[in-house]
């Protein structure tokens, strides 16, 4: 059931992320192996389009290797530290429900990301409007779960992004004052 909502969320996103506004356990449980498949898909597509030319020197197996374990580590960053942002701005702007509520709004946005290695391998550009499509599908589910105006949905990302990356650079500046520089 859930794993045909992650489809339908390519077309009919409404009816895909209406049924996460239940967020009880059994739910989340029942829905918790397709939230770590499209967190691995987005992570794979993350690992694609930051490779620039580091695969280019690689076999085949080396090739299927690096993006197997670099789309892990991605997936599992991102659902994380990029779920964990918005999952801090959701209820300030009026969200209710859990945190992982919000995480799995996020994962299921990543659909789209299911199409990037083809994509990658047709054309490296293409990953883009996928990493579009999948922004949009985030404001639509923000939307649908919360209840949320198509602004305040916009609101919550770009805090979202703007935190995270507040937090970076203040810990980036932390890390420089007691390593006396980075280089």
């Amino acid at each position: 059931m859930w794993l045909r909502r992650a489809a339908l969320v390519l077309w009919r996103p409404r009816e895909a992320f209406e049924p996460l506004r239940e967020d009880s356990v059994e739910a989340a449980g029942d829905r918790q192996d397709v939230v770590v498949g499209l967190a691995f898909a987005g992570g794979v597509a993350g690992a694609l389009a930051t490779a620039g030319q580091t695969l280019e020197d690689l076999d085949a197996l080396e090739v299927l290797v690096w993006i197997f374990v670099s789309g892990l580590a991605y997936g599992f960053i991102g659902y994380w530290v990029l779920g964990w942002g918005l999952s801090y701005v959701v209820p300030r702007l009026g969200g209710s429900g859990s945190r992982r509520q919000t995480r799995h709004v996020l994962a299921y946005s990543l659909a789209p990301l299911v199409f990037a290695i083809p994509a990658w391998l047709i054309f490296e550009p293409l990953v883009i409007p996928l990493a579009a499509w999948s922004l949009g599908l985030l404001l639509v589910g923000l939307r649908v779960v919360y209840g949320w105006s198509y602004g305040r949905a916009a609101a919550g990302v770009v805090l979202a992004v703007v935190w995270l990356g507040a937090l970076a650079v203040g810990v980036w500046g932390v890390l420089a004052l007691l390593g006396g520089g980075l280089e």
